[in-house]
């Protein structure tokens, strides 16, 4: 008797080892999951979260060398003194070569003419080019009842991301295009310049967002 209730007792401590065997490996596995989870839930937020910034890292870029303000005053009179297909007397953004794709509205820079005409370009370019991701740049001013497409490659997808940088123009800013220097206000007024003067600023004409999306 006394050695069946030994054999008996060995028996429990040895079910009772492989239940303290099991519910530490289940533990260790939860407590995996819990680490690993937050890294590989959802690997298309991280590529979003980076794309974001760089694209924001090249607006700040942009800006810190004056481009992004000179870029938006590159205004012309005439399309036609540079692309063939435009109409004497179409204004647009200097060295633009696209016609709008649903027909109306104004010219926008493919990437790589807008890669030979801004920094902002050339960074875009440098960066999202050999990866295939396309991106859209436009200007918006006076809460979005003014403003311009720069750069269109279509509707962006789902997964888009968005960065902006707001620039200030000035008054006595003016046009940065050769042969065409004139103030703001006046080729708002006689080029169809498409940022109007914001009301009571000051010494300020108009606050200018910036906006790229990437996808």
């Amino acid at each position: 008797m006394i050695g069946s209730d030994g054999h008996r007792g060995q028996a429990y401590a040895l079910e009772g080892t492989i239940a303290a065997t099991i519910l530490l490996v289940a533990f260790l596995i939860a407590a995996q999951s819990a680490v690993v989870a937050p890294a590989t839930e959802d690997p298309d937020r991280a590529t979003q979260s980076q794309l974001q910034q760089e694209t924001r890292d090249a607006l700040v870029v942009a800006a810190g060398e004056g481009d992004l303000s000179a870029m938006v005053r590159g205004w012309h009179d005439d399309a036609s003194t540079w692309a063939d297909d435009a109409n004497a007397g179409e204004s647009a953004f200097y060295g633009t070569d696209r016609l709008p794709a649903d027909g109306d509205g104004e010219r926008t820079y493919g990437p790589d003419a807008f890669a030979e005409r801004s920094t902002l370009g050339a960074i875009l370019e440098a960066r999202f080019g050999d990866e295939d991701r396309r991106y859209n740049v436009e200007i918006v001013a006076d809460e979005g009842n003014d403003g311009a497409m720069l750069v269109d490659q279509g509707s962006p997808s789902a997964k888009a991301v968005t960065a902006s940088y707001v620039v200030t123009l000035h008054e006595d800013d003016r046009l940065t295009t050769a042969g065409n220097r004139i103030g703001l206000e006046q080729a708002y007024e006689d080029q169809g310049y498409p940022i109007a003067p914001a009301d009571d600023t000051g010494t300020v004409y108009a606050l200018v967002e910036v906006r790229v999306t990437v996808w």
